[in-house]
């Protein structure tokens, strides 16, 4: 039986980016397991200001991306979010869109996906990806902190040929450094955090470990990403922001 092996690498500033590959393997559906990430702490500042209309804009590997924006404020499950505009992705040849959101309580900053969605498209089959919510950041932890999490994805393809498949993601994240700085495109950003972040994605029983690092800027935001799978390492960098 064959099916698409897709292995999701998260990105604050598109969503997803999804590399895929066809091979035949045996496969059984799981439950997708929700994650619980209770607690948190005195927070060190404001490491992603929420407010309706805040905009980040990045480039990837040099090339300007489309602007991720808030755009709404709403309630889910008692828990106030900020939204952001849909985003799209385009990778090997389908397109693939989604809506994020962001809430933040006790320095823990949380961040949903809802379901991914892509149509069609020649020989690749659309797809539906099941969303999820994670912590990306805990701004009060010292030099060496961690924390742990996990969550599940569940794929299913228009095509009845492919079965519907799990994703397991195992997450360790270290904050790696406290109040430095970092220079990007001639523009100096103080008070910054920068964050490991590995992922194992396991599927079928094959586990892919995905290593990103990410730096924030208090008062700014997410201000760069870097992200190594497969020997190939994908930058991300703040071309420019507005913030209230």
């Amino acid at each position: 039986m064959k099916f698409i092996k897709c292995i999701t690498v998260f990105f604050f500033a598109s969503l997803l980016i999804t590399s895929c590959e066809i091979e035949p393997v045996d496969v059984s559906s799981t439950t997708p397991t929700v994650p619980t990430t209770p607690g948190g702490g005195t927070s060190s500042g404001d490491y992603w200001p929420t407010a309706v209309n805040n905009q980040w804009v990045f480039k990837m590997d040099g090339v300007l991306q489309s602007p991720m924006k808030m755009i709404s404020t709403n309630t889910i499950n008692a828990n106030p979010y900020y939204t952001f505009n849909e985003q799209v992705g385009t990778e090997i040849g389908t397109t693939i869109s989604g809506v994020q959101r962001l809430r933040k309580l006790n320095g823990n900053y949380y961040l949903k996906m809802e379901n991914l969605s892509s149509p069609a498209q020649g020989s690749i089959p659309g797809f539906t990806m099941t969303g999820y919510e994670t912590i990306i950041l805990k701004d009060y932890l010292s030099v060496g902190g961690t924390w742990t999490d996990k969550y599940s994805q569940t794929t299913s393809y228009t095509d009845p040929n492919f079965p519907v498949i799990s994703l397991d993601f195992d997450i360790l994240a270290t904050v790696m450094e406290k109040n430095s700085s970092i220079t990007i495109a001639g523009h100096k950003y103080t008070d910054v955090i920068k964050i490991k972040y590995i992922q194992k994605v396991t599927m079928v029983g094959q586990t892919t470990t995905v290593t990103s690092y990410y730096w924030y800027s208090k008062n700014v935001g997410p201000i760069k990403m870097t992200t190594e799978t497969g020997g190939q390492t994908v930058v991300q960098e703040l071309d420019s922001y507005i913030v209230k």
